[in-house]
């Protein structure tokens, strides 16, 4: 079986019987009959569809699934094949089933994903033949997860917003709409904006959207070589057919678009009246308006352009929409009238619009001009590029995305503005695919920059700000005497906090000279007595001089203990004349501890641990702890770099110390019977802190303590 290489694809399998062999055969055939069975999986089907994108998955039906089971639980290739898998192709697929790492983990990081680990193509097979349906059949669910054909005009090509891997694009039949997604790597969003309009056959599978998008939940996605089949090539911009004049108006124009008779692009020819960023409305020869959608990619006409629109004709509320527009200067350029600009007032635009189809033809679509107070500030009009005007509690945006930013006017918070341009009114939703939008107001839509005129600029000396600055000055004196209390509070809070700090210089300094004390006695007593113990013990091993095999391991013994003993005094000493753990920063503190051990050594450490929220016990735990394990490192590891890291959260500390030493077997590591008492130290520290304490260490492979403890503070 051969391994997976990287080719950044991913298939969608079917079941399939290959002339009289089942797919079961075929795969006995290609892997013999000794083949090895996969831990988890182990499965085969015919490739629907190959993919590019990393990572790379594809979808299999196994022996007795439906499809829609199928469908539900992608399989993910983490390495490329080592010949491209392509459509029709009968391959084997084996695998386990894991938690996702890597790539994998962000497509899907809330499941157990199935890992294909290897696979083989066993033959090739055509696909079945398609059964012709229709777009109220896709749509209505007739034909999920079914191999359908149909016939339409591409429309709305668009990169899916999710995965740059997939395009989207809808198909327009006489029976209503259809969305369609097909991989980039067979079907580049190139081909697909190439073939907008163009009437083409669909060979594919209709599936279920499981993920969130704009689009519909059912869609249609091409298969194999023949997906997708041209039947009629698009007509150039000179031949399309052109509305009727009287059929730019929604009464006319709805009873084409019920029929299906409006599905190829139609042309229009206005003069643009508005525009902003993403449409711009156009007045036709007899007057009608209506809305012009660029393709993506094409550049919507200046405003006063004579154009003439080609593009697939809609309905929004208010009239006749073209989507998917590519725009062209008229050659013989007609006489349209853009009409007079009318007076009007933000009130008699509300007043007219409770309802938004009994609003006014005179105003809706409709050169206004209305007067009102900037409510905005002026960063928020360079920024958003709308002007927000109010007047008599009601308000107005002013939409100026299409006009330069260096061509607007400099205009205030506050300062009154007339605007004139085209009344649009809008919408919560796209009136276009919403049963009811819901109408949240206007906004006005200008030629150019000099439909915005300032009439007054906002006077200093408002009453407003009159009110402020007395107000201001109010203030000013509540706060001055407000600073005169806080500072009498301060400073009695200053005296008592010196006097606290100087009591704990003065407790830490006999705690010092206490500990001193101890120190000297320890050395003066203990400490001598334990060298001349020793000193005993060399002596009887010398008077024994190997005799007796058993005295003699008794008193190695001894000298070991001995010597374990003086170390524990000499770090009990050290501890007693340190001032490590009066330090505030726990990472200082560390390395300040360990200094004497590691001074021909390197030694890393990083303790995210405030200092301020440890008392201490808990200080002094953790730095015995540490201490004593990187002793144990250089001493008995041989390391020459250790590391030292810890961190708080949940009400815990872990931390760990890590080397990279010669490592020990931790289950018959030494114990105090033979003279080691480190570890079995560390044990009872950590025990009596209610913590934990965990071990990893191979013999070569340096070593590794992790410990955790509860938060005392």
């Amino acid at each position: 079986m051969r391994d997976l290489h990287k080719s950044g694809k991913y298939a969608i399998l079917l079941p399939v019987k290959v002339m009289t062999y089942t797919v079961a055969a075929l795969a006995v055939l290609a892997f013999g009959t000794e083949a090895a069975a996969s831990p988890h999986f182990d499965c085969t089907g015919q490739v629907v569809v190959v993919c590019g994108g990393i990572p790379q998955r594809f979808i299999m039906l196994r022996e007795g699934e439906s499809r829609k089971a199928s469908f539900s639980f992608p399989y993910w290739l983490e390495r490329p094949c080592e010949h491209p898998i392509k459509s029709g192709d009968i391959i084997r697929a084996a695998g386990e089933e894991r938690k996702p790492t890597g790539a994998i983990r962000d497509e899907c990081p809330d499941i157990d994903a199935l890992v294909v680990t290897n696979l083989e193509t066993v033959g090739h097979m055509d696909f079945p033949d398609a059964v012709e349906t229709s777009a109220k059949a896709i749509n209505g669910g007739e034909a999920t997860y079914k191999f359908v054909k149909i016939t339409g005009v591409v429309s709305s090509v668009m990169r899916d917003e999710m995965n740059a891997q997939w395009n989207w694009f809808a198909l327009r039949t006489q029976s209503g709409d259809v969305y369609a997604a097909a991989p980039e790597a067979e079907h580049p969003l190139e081909e697909l904006l190439s073939l907008t309009d163009a009437e083409i056959e669909i060979r594919g599978i209709v599936l279920v959207q499981t993920r969130w998008r704009k689009l519909q939940r059912l869609y249609v996605m091409p298969v194999g070589e023949c997906g997708i089949s041209l039947i009629k090539t698009v007509l150039p911009p000179s031949e399309t057919p052109t509305i009727p004049a009287k059929h730019l108006v929604a009464d006319e124009i709805i009873p084409l678009v019920a029929d299906g008779s409006l599905i190829h692009r139609m042309k229009a020819i206005g003069k643009v009246i508005a525009r902003n960023h993403r449409f711009c409305l156009l007045k036709s020869l007899d007057g009608q308006v209506f809305k012009a959608i660029a393709m993506q990619g094409e550049t919507l006409p200046n405003g006063g352009e004579c154009v003439s629109a080609v593009g697939f004709v809609s309905l929004d509320f208010i009239g006749v929409v073209l989507g998917d527009a590519v725009f062209t200067p008229c050659a013989a350029t007609p006489k349209i009238v853009s009409g007079d600009t009318r007076p009007t007032s933000i009130e008699q635009l509300f007043r007219n619009a409770k309802n938004p189809r009994d609003t006014s033809s005179e105003i809706v679509r409709r050169r206004v001009s209305v007067v009102g107070t900037v409510a905005n500030s002026q960063e928020s009009i360079r920024t958003d590029k709308s002007v927000r005007i109010e007047h008599g509690g009601r308000y107005v945006v002013f939409d100026a995305s299409a006009i330069p930013e260096n061509a607007l006017p400099d205009i205030k918070q506050g300062c009154t503005v007339r605007v004139s341009g085209v009344c649009n009114p809008e919408f919560e939703a796209d009136p276009s695919i919403a049963t009811f939008p819901r109408f949240v107001g206007f906004s006005i839509i200008p030629m150019s920059s000099d439909d915005i005129v300032v009439v007054k600029n906002q006077p200093w000396w408002t009453v407003a700000r009159l009110m402020v600055l007395v107000l201001s000055l109010l203030g000013v004196l509540a706060i001055m005497s407000g600073v005169a209390v806080a500072l009498k509070i301060m400073s009695d809070r200053r005296g008592r906090l010196l006097y606290e700090e100087r009591a704990a210089h003065v407790r830490t300094d006999a705690k010092v000279e206490e500990r001193t004390r101890l120190a000297v006695e320890l050395h003066d007593a203990i400490s001598q007595t334990l060298t001349g113990v020793a000193l005993q013990v060399d002596s009887a091993e010398r008077a024994n001089g190997g005799a007796n095999e058993a005295t003699g391991r008794f008193l190695r013994s001894a000298r070991q203990m001995l010597a374990s003993c003086r170390r524990e005094l000499q770090d009990c000493l050290w501890d007693l004349r340190t001032r490590t753990f009066e330090e505030r920063d726990m990472t200082e503190a560390i390395t300040r501890a360990i200094g004497p051990y590691t001074e021909n050594v390197a030694a890393s450490v990083r303790f995210n641990v405030p200092r301020e929220r440890l008392s201490e016990s808990t200080t002094h735990s953790m730095l015995c702890i540490v201490r004593e394990l990187v002793a144990n490192a250089i001493r008995h590891g041989k390391a020459s770099h250790v590391w030292i890291a810890g961190e708080c959260h949940d009400g815990q500390i872990m931390f760990s110390v890590r080397d990279n030493g010669c490592g020990f077997d931790a289950a018959s590591a030494p114990g105090p019977r033979e003279g080691h008492f480190g570890l079995h130290g560390v044990r009872e520290r950590v025990n009596e802190a209610m913590g934990s304490m965990m071990i990893e260490s191979r013999p070569g492979n340096g070593a590794k303590v992790l410990v955790r403890m509860k938060l005392k503070t």
